[in-house]
């Protein structure tokens, strides 16, 4: 390796590709939970997900909050009504924007969901002891508050 090598950046050491290579590899492994016991895709699961946790969220809502593109995020709103798991309703107020209802349906899927989820993140995280757990919560909650507040400009 020569001097100006070493002032590469090396991509495996990068934070920001360690953070999407670590993200897609939990993500994948923790589809199998909705995908087999919800019948669920990746999409399907996060629109579920965010219209369960707040009521009268429409789609261009659930894009934002999901960081997910406005067709992935229709297809899946399609793809949900059509397994009657969420319903369109017109929003009170703006009768032009229509809000997604989570149905019975939908809640027990989720419902049956829940605890899989829950036991599924408890074993990831069961390599952590709780101290580690409460830092490494608290170190992620860190990092999404200082890119929420756009403070990543003092970079040299």
């Amino acid at each position: 390796m020569s001097k100006t090598d070493k002032k590469l950046l090396n991509i495996n050491d990068f934070l920001p590709y360690q953070l999407v290579s670590l993200s897609t590899k939990v993500s994948n492994d923790f589809a199998h939970v909705y995908e087999q016991k919800g019948e669920l895709t990746q999409p399907q699961w996060r629109v579920l997900s965010h219209a369960i946790q707040t009521e009268g969220l429409t789609a261009k809502h659930i894009c934002e909050l999901a960081s997910m593109d406005k067709s992935t995020v229709s297809r899946a709103i399609k793809q949900l009504q059509d397994r009657e798991l969420i319903e369109m309703l017109v929003s009170p107020s703006d009768k032009r924007a229509k809000t997604i209802a989570v149905t019975e349906q939908g809640r027990v899927l989720y419902q049956a969901l829940t605890p899989l989820a829950l036991a599924w993140e408890a074993e990831l995280l069961s390599c952590f002891s709780d101290e580690q757990k409460e830092n490494f919560i608290g170190l992620l909650m860190t990092l999404q508050n200082r890119l929420a507040n756009g403070d990543t400009s003092n970079a040299d």
